[in-house]
């Protein structure tokens, strides 16, 4: 009988480890419901597609590589071409060995197939070369010193799988074959994600979590109370007086934040209005919209105060403030500050004027000039701080309003040139390259790139600048580069900055330690599907003893 008891006590606790597993809560993006789409090519994949289920070839954190599918790369002379050298051992998460046939075909796919190249990868691929098991070469079209970093976003495929898929652009991919940790989806639903372990994943013993859950948060202002009642493990959110509203709640609520990449004001160069868009391409209207802003009041306002005043006309991050010269520095910073008179003055002389007495200002035929803002519904701060702008610009005579749009139709928008204003905010990188090259660079404007660069102004010297410093492998050669980029941009006010972006990232030791700062790392990297070093982070990660012992 005893015995009989206490098999049945161990099957118990067998079957509750079972069904309780080590899962960790993340909310990398605000959802309105979720699409079971896992297709790495299109740019409305889930936010849980990346670097979970498709594991990169390598992550860079501050220039320095973490090897994954590729244990190291060698750079020819004259930068022609990079050699990758695989890593063995890695197996597909059907058991399908990986090796360097589906590097060949992954990247091979962006220049026979340009619809699913959404990070404009492709024109740097020249041709791609098998030389043996577990070693691919990838000769260039044109040299790059820094064609690493650019790879550590490609994503590599199973070819067995994806060469007998048709349609590979819409095809969704429900139920996905990768590499990463996470390729089981064990739960899903229009409100809830959970993907468990890959079976075959290479790196089983560093890996200290069965499951990740994503479940749907629809605004900020939910995601804020959700995260404070302790539901999430990893999130990156705005929180008014963080101190107060959430790290007070409990002594394992953390937080980080630091000055992060420009929140800017984007024009569209290719309004279908030709009125409209002469307006835009005036630079008196661009440098009037910045002109008229109040940006110290505009960050209290807006996002009470957690944000930083942009220091530079280009946008270019305070971080790399050693990158750009003083006298560089200067040169535009006076069209980065208010000045009402002159941005009023500029708006007349543009014969911009109010005609018909109702207070604002009709364009020089006498129709009317109407403008609105978009920004996504749910990014309270995005609102919020186009909501103060709209009425900024009013104080000059432009009527602008605010339309909130859900984030699939404000992508969308953007992306068709369907908008007049936007609000948005950049990845980050390890020099002011990654900014400055996907929000101007004109190799962007295709419908499938990201939103940065949906502005649709072209112009050929930034183009060059960017392809330029591609070339330079030393560190004063590519910060005369930066300069005149910078200056260019500048000079041209193609967008508006307004204010640095606190990169707020919120973090529990509740259950889960091994949080990088806690490891005497800077920062814990931001969860978004941006960010290739939250896999290093998540890779960090273990139960506290507290949730061992359950």
């Amino acid at each position: 009988m005893l015995l009989r008891f206490l098999t049945l006590c161990f099957v118990l606790v067998s079957t509750t480890s079972a069904a309780m597993p080590n899962t960790l809560t993340i909310i990398p993006e605000l959802s309105n419901g979720f699409v079971r789409n896992y297709n790495p090519f299109r740019s409305d994949t889930l936010a849980t597609t990346h670097d979970f289920v498709y594991e990169p070839l390598m992550v860079f954190d501050n220039g320095t590589p973490h090897f994954r599918l590729a244990e190291r790369y060698a750079l020819s002379p004259d930068l022609t071409g990079i050699t990758l050298y695989l890593r063995e051992g890695i197996t597909w998460s059907d058991g399908a060995p990986f090796s360097s046939d589906d590097v060949v075909y992954s990247l091979s796919l962006l220049n026979k197939q340009p619809e699913l190249d959404y990070n404009s990868l492709g024109k740097w691929v020249e041709r791609v070369e098998k030389r043996g098991k577990n070693e691919v070469y990838v000769s260039l079209s044109r040299p790059n010193a820094q064609i690493a970093e650019r790879l550590a976003d490609a994503v590599i495929v199973p070819k067995h799988i994806w060469e007998n898929i048709r349609g590979k652009r819409s095809y969704l991919n429900q139920h996905p074959v990768g590499t990463g940790p996470f390729t089981t989806i064990k739960a899903f639903t229009s409100n809830n994600i959970v993907q468990c372990r890959n079976p075959h994943y290479w790196q089983q013993e560093a890996l200290n979590i069965d499951c990740i859950r994503y479940p749907t948060v629809r605004t900020n202002d939910e995601l804020i109370s959700r995260l404070s009642s302790g539901e999430f493990d990893w999130a990156s959110a705005f929180i008014p007086d963080i101190e107060r509203n959430y790290a007070s709640y409990s002594r394992d609520y953390h937080y980080y934040h630091q000055p992060s990449t420009i929140v800017s004001l984007l024009f569209n160069f290719k309004h279908a209005n030709p009125d409209t868009q002469a307006v835009f391409n005036d630079v008196r209207f661009r440098r009037a919209v910045s002109m008229c802003l109040a940006r110290e009041l505009l960050i209290d306002i807006a996002v009470f105060g957690q944000g930083q005043k942009a220091m530079f006309a280009s946008g270019v991050e305070s971080k790399f403030e050693d990158w750009i010269a003083p006298s560089a520095a200067e040169q535009h910073l006076y069209y980065i500050r208010n000045h009402a008179k002159v941005a009023q003055r500029l708006l007349d002389e543009m014969g911009l004027a109010d005609t018909n007495g109702d207070g604002y200002r009709e364009l020089p035929s006498g129709k009317p000039l109407a403008l609105s803002i978009i920004a996504p519904t749910g990014w309270s701060d995005f609102t919020s701080a186009a909501n103060v702008v709209s009425e900024m610009m009013g104080t000059a005579g432009l009527k602008v309003s605010v339309k909130e749009l859900p984030y699939p139709k404000y992508i969308e928008d953007m992306a068709t040139a369907n908008y007049d204003i936007s609000i948005t905010n950049y990845p980050s990188g390890d020099t002011p390259f990654r900014y400055l090259n996907e929000a101007f660079n004109s190799d962007y404007h295709a419908p499938s790139s990201p939103r940065f660069a949906h502005h649709f102004f072209k112009d050929d010297v930034i183009d060059g600048l960017l392809s330029d410093f591609l070339l330079q492998t030393s560190p004063s050669a590519q910060r005369d580069v930066v300069n005149k980029l910078h200056l260019r941009i500048a000079e041209q006010q193609i967008t508006v900055p307004l204010y640095y972006k606190l990169e707020t990232v919120e973090y529990t030791s509740t259950r889960y330690r091994g949080w990088h700062t806690e490891k005497g790392k800077p920062a814990v990297p931001t969860i978004w599907p941006t960010e290739r070093m939250r896999l290093i982070q998540l890779l960090d990660l273990y139960p506290t003893e507290a949730r061992v012992s359950e």
